[in-house]
């Protein structure tokens, strides 16, 4: 029997307040996409969804287009739920080539930071008081770099400058 799983779950919420539920496999879409439960109507991208999975579990499509179509039909029917820049944040960790080790807002405990977002939690959670133009530059970049719009090496860069600004950098050595 062909594995029909998706890689990664699709998130719908069929009514407005409703529960969040996790399609995880062309069987899971296909019986969503033939129940009453689906909103709104039967449209060209419903049609191409239920026969992309259909055609999945019969062994004779591909689950990732079965998936794709999926997400295209949940989306036109207005009931995806996209993952939040934070969610998408903590699933895909992107890691600096060198740790660069802090004394967070200059306790006695050391921090070592791995990744951009681990950066980016840093950030978050900087005095409000402490924030200059080191903070908004560091800032600026780490998101760019969660991005895809800059590479980790720079926002690790713009990281070190902001800690060795703040005199809190313990170990930032050259990467």
């Amino acid at each position: 029997m062909t594995d029909t799983t998706f890689e990664k779950p699709a998130k719908v919420r069929l009514r407005e307040g409703g529960k969040i539920q996790q399609v995880t496999s062309a069987q899971d879409a296909s019986i969503l996409l033939d129940s009453a439960d689906w909103p709104g109507d039967r449209t060209e991208g419903h049609r191409v969804a239920s026969q992309a999975a259909d055609e999945a579990l019969s062994g004779d499509g591909a689950t990732t287009e079965a998936f794709n179509a999926f997400i295209l039909a949940a989306r036109e029917a207005d009931i995806l739920v996209e993952a939040s820049s934070e969610e998408k944040a903590k699933t895909n960790r992107i890691f600096f080539e060198r740790s660069v080790c802090i004394r967070p807002h200059g306790g006695n405990s050391v921090r070592e930071v791995k990744s951009v977002n681990g950066a980016c939690e840093i950030l978050i959670d900087w005095p409000h008081a402490k924030r200059g133009p080191y903070y908004q530059s560091a800032r600026e970049v780490v998101q760019a770099a969660l991005d895809g719009k800059a590479t980790p090496h720079q926002a690790r860069e713009a990281f070190v400058a902001l800690a060795g600004h703040a005199d809190i950098l313990i170990d930032g050595g050259a990467e």
